[in-house]
Parts: structure tokens; C-alpha cells; sequence
């Protein structure tokens, strides 16, 4: 049941992130999200993301004109975050503390900033693997894209014995075996 409630948490999150333009009528992101929610977002960006130059960032895809996102990608620490958006230097101790926080994170993150590539990456490999066709590389791509699963089957005939009457059932064996 606790997942469930994270998963509501993280959705809220999300959902507000993702709906600032549309509740804000024209006031800034920073004047709805409270500094969890900026903090949260702040943590969710890659540490890569905050070296890059704006025209770089433009490039792969995020929106250089929103405001608090570029705020947030030059803040390089939590010192720097609390000075900046005048908050108490312990306070991200508190936020971090709460258990649904490092999921909430994780979540953005990934969606964010990991699957926003996933197409690029799915044709890249499926270019591979028409190109090289080796098996492991074939087989990975059928469980990625049709959900293939190797089958393998066990048959153990002794259901009944225990691993120490097996391994005497086998050294007994090994006797008559070699005499």
C-alpha cells in the first residue's frame, strides 16, 4: 500500500511540474512551486547537464527560455540552492529526509532527462543489430521489443529427496561406477 501512496506523491509532483504554464496564467513557475518542489526538480537534473552551455542545452532538447529551469541549471551545490532561493542551509536536510523523496526524484529524473532519449537509443541499437547480427545482440532485442523470454525447462525427478541424500545417491554411484 506504501507504493501506492509514493506513486500518488511522485504523480502530484509531476503533474503540477507539468502543468505550470497551463495554472499560471502568465506568473512565473517560481511563484507556484514551493522550494521542495524547485529542490526536487533541482536534484532530478543531471550533474552533466548543469556543464553544458545554453546552445548545447537548446540542442538536446530542453526549453532555455523557461526561466527557473535555467535558474536551477546553473546552481552548482545545496549551498548555492539555499542562497539563491533564500532558504535555511539544513532545510534540504529536512526535504531529503522525508521517505518518498529520493522516489519522487528518481522518477522526474528518469522521465525527464533518461527516457527522453530512449528512441533515439532503441533505433541506434535496432541499426546495430541489422547491421552486425550477432546473437547476443538479436536475442537482447527480441526481449526489449517483443517481449521474447528464453524457456528453459528443469526436470527433477527426485522431488522428494534432499540435497544431502542427493549428493550420497551420487557418490553411491560414482563407487559402483569404478568398481
Amino acid at each position: 500500500m506504501a507504493k501506492k501512496t509514493d506513486k500518488t506523491k511522485v504523480d502530484t509532483v509531476k503533474e503540477k511540474v507539468n502543468s505550470i504554464r497551463k495554472i499560471s496564467d502568465g506568473l512565473p513557475a517560481e511563484k507556484i512551486l514551493s522550494n521542495k518542489e524547485k529542490y526536487i526538480i533541482w536534484r532530478s537534473i543531471p550533474a552533466v547537464v548543469k556543464t553544458i552551455k545554453d546552445e548545447s542545452l537548446e540542442q538536446l532538447g530542453y526549453d532555455v527560455n523557461d526561466e527557473l529551469f535555467m535558474k536551477l541549471v546553473r546552481i552548482k551545490n545545496k549551498g548555492d540552492f539555499c542562497r539563491v532561493m533564500k532558504v535555511g542551509v539544513n532545510q534540504p536536510a529536512y526535504w531529503e529526509k522525508s521517505k518518498d523523496f529520493q522516489l519522487i526524484v528518481n522518477q522526474i529524473s528518469t522521465e525527464a532527462n533518461v527516457m527522453k532519449f530512449k528512441p533515439d537509443v532503441d533505433f541506434s541499437f535496432t541499426q546495430k543489430v541489422i547491421r552486425q547480427g550477432d546473437a547476443h545482440r538479436v536475442k537482447l532485442w527480441k526481449q526489449l521489443f517483443e517481449g521474447w523470454t528464453e524457456k528453459t525447462e528443469s526436470h527433477n525427478l527426485n522431488v522428494n529427496m534432499t540435497p544431502a541424500d542427493l549428493v550420497e545417491m551420487i557418490e553411491k554411484r560414482n563407487k559402483e561406477i569404478r568398481s
